[in-house]
């Protein structure tokens, strides 16, 4: 039996990010004044607007590949128009790219700063309730609070994703991924949540829903999910069932989850044959 501890959160740490994704944000406007508003369509300029909306047409036209040029220009935008109607989106890509290079603090505080902007970016929520379940220590003082912040964003993220309607502009398989990214994000978060709990059977519907909504998308393939359900099972007294989860996790190679998969996937061959014994 493989129990959650401090060690299993500093494994999965380093690892937590691989599957937030930069998404591009859509090109705008998509959405005339005269339509009601779409959370996931971009609105044209409104009277004052026109400067920011140039400086974030701008913004747009980075190429997602120069991650650098990409965050600087952001920066640059939200230090010109940081309550601007279109900061929301800024801030939402910034958040991500802070993450993901692993400056966590700023970059909940950014998504923070998303949120107050636009309150339906569930896909910002899902990634905030993500990054504090897979950073939060148990042992830390704050730990019972970020805890607390993840299960109610992601909560919500989920019910909020039920609410999106797709923008017309956007191609169904793209929106079927945004729904599915943001859904696995919350799920695995719920996951984990009970993990950190203990509650190993709670643990394995969340992650099994994620990695299963994942599952289409093999270019975004997160091991750390597929870790997370193996040890939710391996401590459920389902061994077997952890072992293709460990191959998955283990599979995927480079990563810091990968020599501790290997490991694990060897001790559940191991219980499983013992049980059939």
């Amino acid at each position: 039996m493989h129990c959650f501890s401090q060690a299993s959160v500093r494994a999965l740490a380093g690892g937590a990010f691989l599957a937030l994704g930069l998404v591009p944000l859509p090109a705008a406007p998509q959405t005339p004044a005269e339509k009601p508003q779409n959370s996931l369509e971009i609105r044209a300029p409104g009277k004052g607007e026109e400067k920011a909306y140039k400086a974030f047409q701008h913004f747009q036209s980075v190429p997602e590949s120069d991650t650098a040029k990409k965050v600087a220009e952001g920066e640059g935008f939200t230090d010109k128009f940081p309550t601007s109607t279109y900061a929301g989106y800024v801030y939402s890509y910034l958040a991500v790219a802070y993450i993901q290079a692993g400056q966590v603090d700023k970059g909940v505080a950014t998504g923070e700063k998303a949120l107050r902007i636009n309150p339906s970016d569930f896909r910002t929520m899902a990634v905030l309730s993500q990054t504090l379940a897979r950073t939060a220590a148990n042992t830390a003082p704050d730990s019972d609070a970020k805890l607390a912040k993840a299960e109610t964003d992601a909560k919500n993220a989920i019910v909020g994703v039920a609410t999106w309607v797709k923008p017309d502009a956007m191609p169904e398989a793209n929106f079927t991924a945004l729904k599915n990214g943001t859904l696995t994000m919350a799920h695995a978060s719920l996951g984990l949540i009970a993990l950190h709990k203990n509650n190993f059977a709670a643990a394995v519907p969340e992650l099994e829903q994620a990695v299963q909504l994942a599952a289409p998308d093999s270019a975004n393939t997160d091991p750390t999910n597929y870790y997370l359900l193996g040890v939710a099972q391996q401590n459920s007294g389902h061994p077997d069932k952890a072992i293709p989860n460990f191959e998955k996790c283990a599979a995927v190679k480079g990563t810091n989850l990968t020599a501790t998969c290997v490991v694990l996937l060897d001790q559940s061959k191991k219980d499983a044959e013992s049980k059939t014994k």
